[in-house]
């Protein structure tokens, strides 16, 4: 019986199949070793950061006026690196101790004003957070008598006397802080708001232009702006309403009052009486008694009245 050879079809059968799985293998993508924890860089979770907590803390609310922090810097000493490791630990109440501890004579190069006038805001910053701005504008104020010229401690500041009504927040220390920080809508803000209580609203229009022309740089005063704009369009509604009532033609001349007076010809003068007509017939008649009637004479055909 005849035998057929398969060997040629088992080797092609073979060669498919190492093809087949040498395909799977090379399309397959590489897997990667997952990194252990053990593997990872090693973190110091008590080191220092570079910038105060301060920064990564969350906004205050809205009803709280905006505040800025100044940054720090390099520490002029190791005594101002010490004030400054206190208010990272939020121990605000030490800090302004000896904030308030140092005399004059430790704050005297530029350097250290501007140092110590950044560690006044940044307190004066978690102050209001904490305790509002009745607390925190003492610490604005000692900020800005040292650094009279920084424009974060002005505007912390000015918030703060904003936020109070406070007397300080005059025309002067507002045209002050919009000559620092023109940029900043709210000084100028602050500004027209004051010029419209004092009945200054044509003075209050050129700073609500420049207030609307830098409100994408602080939205939140969004708000403030409708309300100052709504103030001065109801005072330019008014002033029309007013102008539109007033006559536009002049009011004819008022005639003396000697002019409406008869003419002295026609007064019953004493010279005027010579020439006056005659009193009617009846005037001239004595009063009517009937008893004595027959025995008075009918006067001559005279015209009597009825």
């Amino acid at each position: 019986m005849y035998r057929r050879d398969i060997s040629s079809t088992l080797r092609i059968l073979g060669v498919l199949l190492g093809a087949f799985v040498f395909y799977h293998i090379w399309t397959q993508p590489p897997t990667t070793p997952v990194p252990t924890p053990a593997s990872l860089p090693a973190t110091n979770i008590d080191a220092t950061p570079n910038f105060p907590p301060a920064l990564v803390e969350p906004a205050p609310p809205l009803d709280i006026p905006r505040t800025r922090l100044i940054e720090f810097g390099e520490a002029p000493s190791p005594s101002h690196q010490k004030l400054r490791d206190t208010l990272d630990r939020n121990e605000y109440a030490e800090a302004e101790s000896a904030l308030r501890a140092r005399s004059k004579k430790q704050i005297g190069t530029p350097r250290d004003k501007a140092y110590v006038a950044a560690l006044w805001n940044n307190l004066g910053v978690q102050q209001e957070k904490n305790g509002g701005i009745e607390v925190s504008v003492k610490a604005f104020k000692q900020a800005v008598a040292l650094a009279p010229r920084n424009p974060t401690a002005l505007l912390n500041l000015t918030q703060a006397y904003w936020g109070l009504r406070h007397p300080s927040l005059t025309l002067q220390f507002l045209e002050g802080v919009t000559q620092v920080v023109p940029d900043d809508p709210f000084p100028h803000l602050a500004l027209a708001e004051l010029l419209i209580d004092k009945g200054r609203h044509m003075d209050a229009v050129p700073h609500l232009k420049r207030a609307r022309a830098r409100i994408h740089r602080d939205s939140n005063l969004t708000a403030l702006l409708e309300k100052l704009e709504g103030k001065i369009a109801k005072t330019a509604l008014r002033a029309r309403q007013a102008k539109t009532l007033v006559p536009t033609t002049k009011p004819a001349k008022q005639t003396p009052v000697q002019e409406l007076l008869p003419p002295q010809a026609e007064s019953s003068t004493p010279s005027s009486m010579e020439h006056a007509e005659p009193a009617p017939v009846a005037e001239q008649l004595p009063p009517v008694d009937p008893a004595n009637d027959a025995s008075l004479p009918v006067p001559a055909p005279a015209e009597t009245t009825p």
